[in-house]
């Protein structure tokens, strides 16, 4: 069974005033911490994978269950 099911987290643009050129914003790192300890505490060690902001889809969690899926976005307010 492979990592089916997933959320990316919310990613925003800025428009830089000097240059005029968008500029990703990424979600905080201490928040990221926080969705991973809460993942390793009630998901384990291999229901989840995290992919991060230098993928070709950033800020990503994947989950190999449904159930595990919905209840991270519940708590986190995803």
């Amino acid at each position: 069974m492979s990592m089916m099911y997933k959320v990316q987290l919310p990613l925003t643009t800025e428009r830089n005033p000097w240059s005029g050129l968008d500029t990703t914003i990424y979600p905080l790192f201490q928040d990221i911490d926080k969705y991973k300890q809460w993942c390793k505490e009630r998901v384990g060690a291999n229901g989840w994978n995290y992919y991060g902001m230098y993928h070709k889809n950033p800020c990503v969690f994947k989950f190999k269950r449904a159930e595990d899926l919905v209840a991270f976005k519940l708590v986190h307010g995803l």
